[in-house]
């Protein structure tokens, strides 16, 4: 056995230098699906993670599949058996890759109420010539495989659904007594309200979908809790339930002493409700127009509540050693390719407030292991430093144990505040300050460990500034307009705040700071692209209270202050964003781009995205994020093909700091093709661009 399983570690050694991938699957479990199919009242839903990894070459060379059930049954029923299964809709096939729940000692027998949660791992070693084609299959063509749970009276099969690629969402809320309506006052209480959201198609139609609540929460001691539920409504409204855990009266849930617990509960989402479908779909689409509330005893209609944010993904990969350890471990032929994934919410000054951290870990160990520990350490390389974020994984009842050392560890948990929220956002500026590590029993001090990133001193480098546009011609900047800097090492991190709560930009995020004739301006985007050169890049604000005139831009990071690059800014700057095809542009009647393909008629209106156009009314302060379209206060005029187009209206764009739009009628008389677009906004001309017209 011990030679198998070192045959299968030699195996994938080489891959463990290419990268990992988590990815959501759902399907769908009926017993009308079994083939023929089963009379029973039966369903449930799969929750499949499927963490696999790549070779140079792009191939799935192993990995492992967290299945997750959520069953319901009209008695007491032994499962013997829970598999993917190779086949069509259908269709019997083979059983492909395998949880070990079996008839006899590994079966799993469910008691009143029958319904619940069956959670188990499934391995796919590299020698796994089926697993890995189900693996491979599933992210081509994931309809071509099914998931089975079996039973003792039905041992072919009693609910089984065809696997379907998902998508998922993490929202997060900060939930207070202070958000209830009415608020509560009498009353220290306070929450962090983690939502996983996860939906699949089948033809266009929602199939399946699963909504997993994970809330921290510290209230009154012993407390009971009555209900924890997704409610629709807006801010300082109470709207009703729609997605409900469970929790009641009658099932209620008692705080801990010190009042301070958690509560983690996956619902599925009944696709045959359509309040619970729109639900999901909001979800996904405006998270604001819904609150998570925990309810008690005391406070039947809410104790603590919080709207839903979108949150910002962040993600370090790394590749764990013993060679790290401090001292290295020496003679232990282990590794592990670590992935910090990171949800978070900022605040206007750009620190995060809190987040949703998940451990991703893909271990990769000689023998059978228990694993005791996995944490977030602060320390450089070469230094061992104190745990600061903490998976929860310890010594005893916590512990992970791996019977052949092969296997995924997945350990989403909520940072909330304290020294892991002070951590987390040192992570953002200096990442190659804090390091993953992973503890076993022989080795209680880390066995595989890795810094999140590679030591960097490097200073940031600014190498040219234009408009936000992106056309290298249009270099005068306007107040209140985006800009863009090129540039090297301008953030350890990057964001596209799309985390931030409230409507004022920061002007500092991840380290990074940027000032403009010594303003601080507003970040919209820290961003990195390998490809390029040079590679980093900012989008931002030009300061409103930046006068007419030149001015220097120097970027600092965690590491120091760039070099000084100058610019030209105007009260107004008008640019049009445009691509290869041409004009940004979009039908006002069906919100559709304007393609060659489908090109403009004469008399649609259409909106011309820009930049550029200056204060608005009523005005706008500097890093202000609008919340309605707010009117340009300059006058503009387009033209089209050379003839006038009739300007309709000049405005911002709500939720899109410095982005405005210009609505304007087709006129009539064109030439079919391509038509020059010119742009002028008082006395200031925007680039030529181009629409295609019909």
């Amino acid at each position: 056995m011990k030679k198998t399983i070192a045959a299968l570690f030699a195996l994938v050694a080489s891959a463990f230098a290419q990268r990992s991938e988590t990815v959501t699957f759902l399907a769908s479990l009926s017993p009308a699906n079994e083939v023929p199919p089963v009379s029973t009242d039966a369903r449930g839903t799969a929750l499949l993670y499927a963490h696999v990894m790549r070779d140079a070459q792009n191939q799935i060379v192993s990995g492992s599949v967290d299945f997750v059930i959520l069953y319901t049954f009209p008695g007491e029923t032994t499962f013997t058996g829970l598999h993917i299964h190779s086949g069509a809709a259908g269709v019997n096939g083979p059983v492909t890759v395998n949880t070990g729940i079996a008839a006899g000692a590994n079966s799993v027998t469910i008691a009143a109420p029958f319904r619940g949660i069956l959670s188990r791992q499934a391995q796919v070693t590299p020698d796994n010539t089926a697993g890995l084609a189900t693996l491979r299959g599933m992210f081509e063509n994931p309809a071509g495989y099914y998931v089975n749970l079996h039973s003792t009276v039905n041992p072919g099969g009693v609910i089984r659904g065809q696997v379907m690629r998902a998508e998922s969402t993490t929202l997060l809320g900060l939930m207070s007594p202070a958000n209830e309506v009415p608020a509560i006052t009498n009353v220290t209480a306070s929450g962090v309200g983690a939502i996983e959201a996860v939906r699949a198609y089948d033809n266009g139609r929602l199939a399946a979908g699963v909504v997993t609540f994970d809330v921290n929460y510290t209230i009154p001691g012993d407390s009971t809790i009555t209900g924890l539920h997704i409610h629709s409504g807006a801010a300082g409204v109470n709207g009703p339930v729609i997605i409900n855990t469970g929790i009641t009266g009658a099932a209620s849930v008692t705080a801990p002493a010190n009042g301070m617990g958690s509560l983690i509960y996956p619902v599925e989402v009944n696709t045959a409700v359509a309040t619970q479908v729109s639900t999901l779909e909001g979800l996904f689409d405006s998270p604001g127009d819904y609150y998570v509330n925990l309810h008690t005893s005391v406070n039947p209609g809410g104790l603590i509540r919080s709207q839903l944010f979108d949150t910002e993904p962040i993600s370090f990969r790394t590749m764990m050693s013993p060679a790290n350890e401090v001292p290295p471990i020496a003679g232990l032929n282990a590794s592990a390719m670590g992935n910090a994934l990171i949800y978070a919410l900022r605040d206007r000054t750009g620190n995060v407030t809190a987040a949703r951290f998940i451990f991703d870990v893909n271990h990769r160990f000689p023998e059978a292991t228990t694993f005791t520990g996995l944490h977030i350490h602060d320390a450089a390389a070469g230094v061992n430093g104190p745990v600061t974020i903490n998976s929860g994984i310890a010594a005893g009842e916590r512990s992970v144990v791996s019977a052949t050392g092969f296997g995924n560890i997945w350990r989403p948990i909520n940072v909330i505040g304290g020294q892991p929220l002070t951590s987390l956002n040192s992570v953002l500026r200096n990442p190659e300050n804090h390091y993953l590590n992973l503890h076993t029993t022989v080795n209680a001090g880390g066995a595989v460990r890795a810094q999140l990133a590679p030591a960097n001193t490097r200073m940031p480098r600014i190498v040219d500034i234009i408009s936000a546009v992106s056309d290298t011609r249009v270099r005068t900047l306007a107040q209140g307009g985006q800009f863009t800097i090129f540039g090297e090492d301008l953030a350890k991190v990057s964001t596209n705040l799309s985390g931030l709560v409230g409507f004022q930009l920061p002007t500092a995020a991840n380290g990074t700071s940027i000032t403009m004739g010594g303003i601080p301006v507003p970040i919209i985007t820290l961003g990195f692209e390998p490809r390029n050169n040079p590679s980093g890049y900012i989008v931002g604000q030009v300061p409103f209270e930046a006068p007419a005139g030149n001015h220097d831009v120097v970027v600092t990071s965690s590491n120091g202050a760039s070099n000084r690059f100058q610019v030209t800014v105007a009260p107004i700057a008008p640019a049009m964003f445009f691509d290869t095809v041409g004009a940004f542009a979009v039908r006002v009647a069906d919100f559709s781009i304007v393609r060659p393909e489908s090109a403009a008629r004469a008399g649609e209106t259409i909106a011309f995205v820009t930049t550029g156009l200056g204060q608005t009314m009523p005005a706008l302060a500097t890093g202000q994020i609008p919340d309605s379209a707010n009117i340009v206060a300059a006058a503009a005029s387009l033209t089209i093909g050379g003839r006038d187009a009739t300007v309709l209206g000049t405005t911002t764009i709500p939720g899109f700091p410095g982005i405005y739009i210009v609505l304007a009628n087709i006129p009539t008389g064109l030439t079919p093709g391509q038509a020059n677009v010119m742009l002028r906004v008082g006395a200031a001309t925007a680039n030529v661009t181009s629409l295609a017209v019909r």
